[in-house]
């Protein structure tokens, strides 16, 4: 019996390519368009401007993750449609995408919850969403950046006076780098647990501080990296001792450094929400 793949599967191959940023370059009045997960975009030079037009379905879902060319530029976009246009005095033929990380924290929540008993410690993988991002003519800032997948809005802190806009995404965790799949649009965090305390430690949900981590690429293991950080956790009544390492992940392997953190130096304070 002949088996019917959807679009997303068949785009899907075992071993995917998953590295869609780089360098595109660009004849005068060419467009380029691309399809990541969901989102479609489309860059064109002008003379003297760079157009940026794309579309996002007003629901998305995090295992979206392929992406590709779309060969007809032409394509009538569905609607709503975003159009930005950046003027300058010339455009020059090389346009840079990139991805980044989150501009704000990002709130994990575990599928199921996970334990760390007393004197015991551990590494648990987990992943958080990209950004993508525009670079002309040495701007040191991009000129548009935008999630491939809108995440949804987090309130994090003790009560609704206190505390942050995050955002939320729900994951699955690994304690081995191997069961965590690779995606194209989001990046790999190791969190080195430590409980010194005398009881078991709980947790339901956690804030990341992405902005004030770095972004790396690993070809060995086809994946964008962040920092590892580190948890040292002493009791109830004491704050976590939070770390970011100044190197890059052991199991990374060799890394090209891809963005540096949004917002070095960054707040780590209530990266957890609470302990039981």
């Amino acid at each position: 019996m002949a088996l019917l793949l959807t679009t997303n599967e068949r785009l899907e191959p075992q071993f995917p390519n998953l590295k869609w940023w780089g360098d595109q370059h660009f004849e005068l009045h060419q467009s380029k368009a691309w399809q990541f997960g969901s989102m479609m975009l489309r860059l064109t030079r002008g003379l003297q401007e760079w157009r940026l037009e794309y579309y996002r379905p007003q629901f998305q879902y995090d295992y979206e993750q392929q992406w590709h060319s779309i060969q007809d530029v032409n394509f009538a976009f569905p609607q709503p449609v975003h159009v930005e246009r950046y003027m300058f005095r010339e455009t020059h033929n090389t346009f840079q995408l990139l991805p980044r990380l989150a501009d704000r924290s990002v709130v994990i929540r575990p599928v199921d919850p996970i334990y760390i008993p007393a004197g015991q410690r551990g590494t648990l993988y987990i992943s958080t969403p990209l950004w993508i991002s525009g670079y002309v003519q040495a701007q040191k800032e991009p000129l548009f950046d935008i999630p491939v997948i809108q995440p949804k809005d987090t309130w994090f802190g003790p009560d609704h006076r206190t505390g942050d806009m995050c955002y939320a995404t729900s994951v699955d965790g690994r304690t081995e780098l191997k069961l965590l799949r690779p995606r194209a649009f989001r990046a790999v965090t190791p969190i080195d647990f430590h409980n010194v305390s005398s009881h078991q430690l709980r947790f339901d949900r956690m804030n990341v501080p992405v902005p004030a981590l770095p972004l790396f690429y690993s070809e060995s293991t086809g994946r964008l990296w962040t920092s590892q950080i580190k948890v040292l956790y002493e009791g109830s009544d004491r704050p976590s001792r939070i770390k970011i390492e100044n190197r890059t992940p052991p199991l990374a392997g060799e890394v090209v450094y891809v963005h540096p953190p949004r917002a070095p130096g960054g707040a780590l304070f209530n990266m957890f929400d609470s302990f039981f």
